[in-house]
């Protein structure tokens, strides 16, 4: 799916985050492809032992693409800009625990929160909140992107193409293709064939796992299959109607079978999960996958229970991925097998962002939550599912985040994703596999998702990933 905009701190769309992040921005640190906060723009940082200030110490000698060199003073300005009243970025409420941001001196940033937050660099690292911008610039931002990344910004032809190009003045190793376009097609015959002639050299990530199976043993392709953040999952309006009530949330959970909606839907690249948590969080707990084990006996008892023996009607709103319209027919069966009369609605993306993402104006939807460890949208409010439960769930969170010692920091947020499982606040699918097919001699592509950029930094066509980069989770 195409960008609808080149803007990744007004707009929540991943495709954005996909091409921009980390290749054309850059932060002050960044995840690796094995989820591991790494020193970017900053070139050190250390945290006093109190948790409550961050000193970063900004790399020198780097320039923005357009030639301004990048300053301390654009690092306070961009974290600013995300902090500002009336802020656009997705997750800014990711920093509200932020109390002031300084330069210190010629080189240094200094960052002070409220209270301590264990999460605060990993999410500096892992969302937009987190890109460096240079102020002269953010004007265009929208349609000419200006970073301090490996590639530059080229152009964008919407729903066809982004092209970037290698950074010449880069401050780091620089990249071993000299430009990269990403390609965008109208279906995933269209995308397979583009790679099998040659069209295409790599498909970032399959819109139908199931198509690996083309590309599976032929020497001329290699499959690259890793873990992501993502939550497959089926979205309940908890603010409308029926499902209000939690006994009929619970009668949904009950009537889908999680396991053959991830062999169809994914032909099994991920794991069946049953809260806002994945394999990569600290605080994963894979017993939450059998809270509701199919039961469909259990739901028509559990719709009865709360009013609706002879079931109700309902809309499943699907956007145009390939796992929403695949799981779409299988999970309307289902759910029309214990009373629940579903209808399917489809539409395009950015419909589905003003309707349902914006606007609350659904009662079901399956969608991707590709966002990185992003429980925290169960502690707001205005989220688009409603969850009645948020003030608790941001009291949770807020003693988890400030516990001194790392195993009750995993302990309560353990907690909080269980309360989110007991509740069915949303009937959650699966946690999707990247997977990757490219040409064979593609290397240095990330051997994961568990970022939202598909990180090209170390890409080049033939040779040997260095030691350094494949240790970070780069693939040969």
């Amino acid at each position: 799916m195409a960008p609808p905009t080149l803007d990744l701190t007004s707009n929540p769309a991943a495709a954005i985050d996909e091409v921009l992040d980390y290749n054309v921005y850059e932060h002050l640190v960044q995840l690796d492809p094995k989820g591991k906060v790494i020193p970017v723009l900053a070139s050190s940082y250390t945290t006093s032992p109190d948790g409550l200030t961050y000193t970063f110490t900004v790399r020198q000698g780097v320039k923005f693409s357009n030639g301004d060199p990048m300053t301390p003073a654009d690092v306070v300005f961009s974290l600013q800009r995300a902090l500002a009243p009336g802020s656009k970025y997705p997750y800014a409420k990711l920093l509200s625990d932020v109390k002031s941001v300084a330069a210190a001196g010629a080189y240094q940033v200094v960052v002070t929160l409220t209270s301590p937050n264990n999460q605060f660099l990993y999410d500096l690292a892992a969302y937009s909140n987190g890109v460096v911008l240079d102020s002269k610039a953010v004007g265009t931002i929208a349609t000419q992107p200006v970073g301090t990344g490996p590639y530059v910004f080229q152009s964008f032809r919407p729903n066809y193409s982004v092209a970037l190009s290698r950074n010449p003045d880069y401050w780091g190793t620089k990249p071993g293709v000299s430009t990269v376009t990403f390609r965008y097609f109208s279906s995933s015959n269209a995308e397979n064939s583009a790679l099998q002639s040659g069209q295409v050299q790599v498909i970032d990530n399959l819109e139908n796992p199931q198509d690996a199976a083309q590309f599976k043993g032929n020497s001329s392709f290699k499959i690259i299959a890793g873990p992501t953040n993502g939550k497959i999952q089926m979205t309940l309006n908890n603010g409308s109607g029926p499902f209000s009530k939690q006994q009929v949330r619970e009668a949904v959970a009950y009537a889908t079978d999680k396991k053959a909606i991830l062999q169809s839907t994914g032909a099994g690249y991920g794991t069946v999960i049953g809260s806002d948590d994945v394999p990569g969080d600290p605080w994963y707990d894979p017993s939450l996958a059998n809270t509701y084990s199919y039961d469909p006996a259990k739901a028509k008892q559990l719709l009865a229970q709360a009013g609706y023996p002879n079931g109700f009607s309902a809309t499943l709103t699907l956007p145009p991925y390939g796992y929403a319209t695949n799981a779409g027919p299988l999970v309307q069966a289902e759910l029309n097998a214990v009373g629940i009369h579903t209808t399917i609605s489809q539409v395009q993306f950015p419909l589905w962002l003003s309707q349902v993402f914006n606007s609350s104006n659904f009662q079901m939807t399956i969608i991707n939550h590709v966002e990185a460890r992003d429980i925290s949208n169960y502690a707001n409010c205005s989220y688009y599912w409603k969850f009645a439960g948020c003030n608790q769930v941001a009291s949770m969170l807020g003693t988890a985040e400030k516990a001194t010692d790392k195993s009750q920091e995993v302990a309560g947020f353990k907690q909080v994703a269980t309360l989110i499982a007991q509740q069915a606040v949303n009937d959650f699918l699966y946690n999707p596999d990247q997977v990757t097919v490219a040409k064979s001699d593609v290397t240095g592509l990330p051997s994961s998702g568990l970022t939202e950029s598909f990180d090209l930094a170390n890409a080049a066509i033939g040779g040997k990933v260095s030691a350094a980069a494949s240790g970070q989770g780069y693939a040969q």
